[in-house]
């Protein structure tokens, strides 16, 4: 049950994270075509997908943190098909944003959405290396 919960809790937050990329890239990428955005410019997007991105942290991180103190270790060996699975949601958010970071797009707000696009991946390789952690203090 304890590493079922903490891998549920990893992927979740992993592909919620993935998603929420997806749907602010769109949005900056079309503020750098078509200018402002009913009065959003780039940096109030992104500013949005970092709030976004701590709302939809916040509950995985907590049910990890709670799954460690209350519920029992198993004892027997070491848990690889949670490791795998937990590996391949990672794998997977972080291919979708090297993916979607090569999307045509203006010349002049490319450095930005690179700079978002490596935060993102250090956000979405987090709560997996907590998780990880998790299972082997």
């Amino acid at each position: 049950m304890f590493y079922t919960i903490i891998t549920v809790a990893t992927v979740l937050a992993t592909l919620g994270i993935t998603f929420n990329y997806i749907a602010h890239l769109g949005t900056i990428v079309k503020i750098g075509k078509e200018g402002e955005q009913q009065g959003l410019s780039i940096q109030g997007a992104m500013t949005r997908f970092f709030f976004a991105t701590a709302i939809i942290e916040l509950v995985p991180l907590a049910v990890i943190i709670i799954t460690y103190i209350t519920v029992e270790r198993p004892d027997a060996g070491t848990p690889v098909l949670p490791l795998v699975i937990i590996a391949a949601a990672m794998f997977f958010g972080v291919s979708q944003v090297l993916m979607r970071m090569r999307q045509p797009m203006p010349e002049e707000i490319k450095k930005q959405v690179r700079s978002f696009s490596l935060l993102t991946t250090q956000l979405i390789t987090s709560i997996p290396i907590i998780a990880v952690v998790f299972m082997f203090i």
